[in-house]
């Protein structure tokens, strides 16, 4: 069940980024690490340190439908997030959870980004 194969705690370990235009994103703007974790009473937190070394974090709920899990904000180092929904589509790649938001938080419409977390 994919709520069982999330349920734990993630380290960043790769990111993919596609513009607008279909054009990859450059690896120096990739974050440089970061923290997820999702818990068995449906709490999620989640941390990444940008390459400009600020920080982008919020904590709240989850939940899954089909394929998708929805991040419900209640906290967030970006005040404009809290109370807001973000949708990431979810797959596997060998054991490594791809959460895979189009548009990104931090991106521009058309534009999608994945993130890639590592189990630990």
């Amino acid at each position: 069940m994919l709520r069982d194969k999330m349920i734990g705690t993630w380290r960043l370990v790769g990111f993919r980024f596609i513009d607008a235009d279909g054009k990859a994103g450059r690896e120096e703007d990739a974050p440089t690490g970061g923290r997820m974790e999702y818990t068995a009473e449906g709490h999620m937190a989640t941390a990444t340190r940008q390459s400009n070394g600020d920080y982008f974090s919020y904590f709240g709920e989850f939940e899954l439908r089909d394929e998708q899990v929805f991040h419900h904000i209640e906290l967030s180092a970006h005040p404009k997030l809290e109370g807001t929904t973000t949708v990431r589509d979810v797959s596997f790649e060998g054991g490594n959870l791809v959460l895979t938001a189009s548009p990104p938080v931090m991106g521009g419409p058309g534009s999608k980004a994945s993130l890639i977390w590592k189990k630990i």
